[in-house]
């Protein structure tokens, strides 16, 4: 009984938030879609502005590949993407109920509603993306400076790292010159070539690098 009490005040809750008096189960689907949906794109939106930091966090701590970062952005299924469609086939489902009354067209508006918003915001992340780079940079501009690897290179697969280019610490895709050399998040590396817009990298040895400096 205590788990059906508490139920049934969670949903009378989201009723009259809705204003929406003895809702049926397809309303409530709707409603919890709706607002916990919201919730949970604002809170991804709020960990991906903070991609610069939790990218590099995660891929050292669990041994993975996740980056925030750009490059992946546009993916349709990315989960800001995820969160806006829930949070949009509640809304658009619900309105669409209280209109026509009739679950089939509220069912396909809702659903209308979450693929044009799934493609709106893969369109929004790339244009957040896109404000991350400047488009005067010249990545060639970025050989021969050092830098550190921000998102592991695996043999023969692209990571990231973060150089300075044009004065600005910018991270960038990489590949590692030699194709079997695996090299981990946090090592120095230096930029010896540009192929469109992957850097060639290799591992920095710190101690002919200095040497190098004093000759």
């Amino acid at each position: 009984m205590g788990l059906r009490g508490g139920s049934m005040t969670w949903v009378d809750w989201l009723a009259e938030i809705a204003g929406v008096t003895a809702p049926t189960t397809l309303q409530i689907i709707f409603m919890a879609c709706a607002f916990l949906g919201t919730a949970f794109f604002l809170i991804m939106m709020a960990l991906m502005m903070l991609g610069d930091v939790l990218g590099g966090v995660f891929d050292s701590a669990f041994d993975t590949d996740i980056s925030m970062d750009s490059d992946l952005s546009f993916e349709l299924f990315s989960i800001q993407g995820l969160a806006a469609a829930i949070m949009m086939f509640g809304y658009m489902g619900m309105f669409t109920y209280s209109a026509t009354n009739t679950e089939l067209y509220a069912v396909l508006a809702g659903g209308l509603a979450a693929v044009v918003s799934m493609y709106g915001v893969g369109l929004m992340l790339k244009g957040i993306s896109e404000l991350h780079v400047d488009g005067t940079m010249k990545h060639e501009d970025a050989i021969g400076q050092r830098g550190e690897v921000y998102s592991r290179i695996r043999p023969n697969e692209s990571g990231e790292v973060s150089v300075p280019v044009d004065g600005t610490l910018r991270v960038l895709t990489a590949r590692a010159k030699d194709k079997k050399l695996h090299i981990d998040t946090g090592e120095f590396i230096k930029v010896i070539d540009v192929i469109g817009s992957t850097l060639i990298v290799e591992l920095l040895n710190l101690g002919d690098e200095i040497e190098t400096e004093e000759e």
